[in-house]
């Protein structure tokens, strides 16, 4: 009498119970942007400032999750990552499903729309064509764009190391929480820095500054710099 075999989850259903990997991506990419002052070295990449811009949606319960009634937030302005709409829509759960980002490198700006779900790209924008002598501006663009998604499989590399070690549960996350709540408190950054620099994704000069806690948003500072512009 043979034994009856137990089938495994499909790959749908491994697809669908993943999916907060790259929710999570996005929003320690955003605490690392803010953290950090924008301030990123990426693999193959460079030296850079990153940032959220311009539209931030956010969500709470995974896909796969059919009996938990999902809750949107869709924040859109110059900045909608600085906004308190935004910390209070993370304070209740949420995270970032899809975002804007924004990378400048040297006097290059890069643009592109992430999904946090399927981690595709889209809206991809990159910076003006160097029209030199016998060069063809259709592979510079080739190669413009080759160039951010490199980056941004760099930075999810980068984000794996971190969330696979030991530390995230006991470092990593208490560090994000002090920065969704906004707290005085420098020890669970400091602590985050150490683990940054332990893990060798972070330049050394970052993991050997002071202690102190984590900063406020960077982006709501630009949002109150660009009304008092236009008034």
């Amino acid at each position: 009498m043979s034994e009856d075999k137990q089938e495994g989850p499909s790959i749908g259903e491994l697809i669908e119970t993943r999916r907060f990997l790259g929710r999570e991506f996005l929003a320690w990419l955003w605490f690392e942007s803010e953290v950090f002052e924008e301030r990123f070295s990426i693999e193959g990449f460079g030296e850079c400032e990153l940032h959220l811009e311009k539209q931030l949606t956010l969500e709470s319960g995974p896909d796969f999750d059919q009996s938990r009634e999902k809750e949107q937030s869709k924040l859109t302005g110059f900045a909608p990552s600085g906004t308190p709409e935004a910390r209070e829509a993370l304070r209740r759960g949420k995270l970032p499903t899809k975002a804007k980002i924004v990378v400048r490198r040297d006097e290059q700006d890069f643009a592109l729309v992430l999904d946090a779900d399927s981690l595709a790209l889209s809206g991809v924008k990159i910076p003006a064509l160097i029209k030199g002598e016998g060069e063809d501006p259709f592979y510079e663009r080739i190669q413009l764009i080759e160039e951010i998604e490199g980056a941004i499989e760099a930075l999810f590399r980068a984000f794996l190391v971190v969330r696979l070690d030991a530390a995230w549960a006991r470092e990593v996350v208490p560090a994000m929480k002090a920065w969704i709540r906004e707290e005085d408190d420098a020890r669970p950054l400091e602590s985050y820095r150490r683990t940054r620099g332990r893990l060798g994704e972070r330049p050394s000069d970052v993991s050997e500054e002071p202690a102190r806690a984590p900063r406020k948003s960077t982006t709501r500072a630009l949002v109150v710099q660009k009304k008092a512009r236009e008034g």
